[in-house]
């Protein structure tokens, strides 16, 4: 396993909640496993690390979340205060947003660290990776649309290409279950053949 005892912070990063498990637990783990949560799919990416991928006496579950600070692009604006409020409260909501699921963690005994960071989340998720020598990534896909995701490019798709450890992407349940999917044009044929 990974040395993230000596887990090192950069200026910007917070060390919000922090559990090592049992003490007889703790030598046994084996395997760094990094959540990355954002508001919009935190709840979806969470559970499914929980219901699909964690062994609870065997990783250590690094969560993260990554605040960006929007800085007005006017000139003219003397911008310090509404920075300082505008961070003040993301912080908020960040630490907020981490102490939840790290809570989760801590009562199903699994041994975490919850880590708020502030900067580009594609360039703060990689450091962080590479800093800590994760084993895995696991992180949720935002619903862009092509355009958009072109112009701002998609961070799940920057970690996967640049990321040296494995890195899994989940999808968001559409909002609806009952949603048709589309159909191919195999399963159309076969609709019309069996309908004769």
């Amino acid at each position: 396993m990974s040395n993230t005892e000596n887990l090192t912070l950069k200026k910007t990063d917070t060390l919000v909640q922090t559990y090592a498990g049992t003490s007889d637990e703790s030598p046994d783990l084996t395997r760094v496993v990094i959540v990355c949560l954002d508001p919009e799919s935190a709840d979806t990416t969470f559970q499914w690390a929980l219901d699909n991928f964690i062994v609870p006496k065997k990783d250590l579950v690094v969560l993260v979340h990554v605040r960006q600070i929007d800085i007005p692009v006017a000139p003219y604006i003397n911008s310090t205060g509404y920075v300082d409020d505008v961070s003040e409260e993301r912080r908020e909501e960040s630490h907020h947003l981490l102490r939840v699921f790290a809570e989760e963690l801590n009562r199903r005994k699994i041994a975490c660290k919850a880590i708020s960071m502030v900067g580009d989340p594609k360039a703060e998720i990689l450091r962080k990776a590479n800093e800590i020598k994760s084993d895995v990534v696991l992180m949720g896909a935002r619903k862009m649309g092509t355009i958009k995701r072109t112009l701002l490019g998609s961070v799940s798709d920057y970690i996967v290409h640049n990321c040296p450890c494995t890195v899994i992407v989940t999808k968001a349940e559409p909002l609806s279950h009952h949603e048709e999917r589309r159909k191919s044009i195999v399963s159309l044929t076969s609709n019309m053949d069996n309908t004769k």
